[in-house]
């Protein structure tokens, strides 16, 4: 005997389209059907889903000549592989690129007074107190 849990899987695995079902599932089905309107409830509900699903995957009609001109249009010569080759231009691009970024980090390197300690470059990364700790070395917590 088909249960209420049964049917639910058997009708997200086969539809809501009881013919498509095993003879002796759907006579179960039908019997389930018959007694528990929750079952119906849930059979409607995946036949319109079943409706729905197939209204969204319809087919294209297509014939050998139309699929011939899409073939015939695919050029395997023109479509070349695009992976970046290592060339001489790109090889001056990138060497000016490091140049550029050494030149920058080293006028950075020379704005930054290093007199006085760490606290000044944290604070200058990292937009903190750049003043003295406010702790002093002899005070007890």
């Amino acid at each position: 005997m088909m249960n209420l849990e049964r049917f639910e899987e058997t009708l997200s695995r086969l539809g809501g389209d009881l013919t498509r079902w095993p003879a002796e599932e759907r006579a179960e089905a039908e019997a389930l059907i018959a007694a528990e309107p929750r079952a119906a409830t849930l059979q409607a509900q995946a036949a319109r889903l079943d409706t729905l699903i197939g209204a969204t995957a319809t087919p294209v009609a297509m014939d050998a000549a139309q699929m011939g001109r899409i073939m015939a249009g695919i050029d395997h010569h023109r479509h070349r592989d695009l992976t970046l080759q290592p060339t001489r231009r790109l090889f001056a691009w990138a060497s000016a690129a490091m140049v550029v970024f050494l030149v920058a980090g080293f006028a950075v390197g020379l704005a930054i007074p290093t007199s006085q300690g760490d606290d000044t470059l944290a604070g200058l990364m990292f937009g903190g107190n750049t003043s003295s700790s406010s702790v002093d070395s002899g005070s007890v917590l």
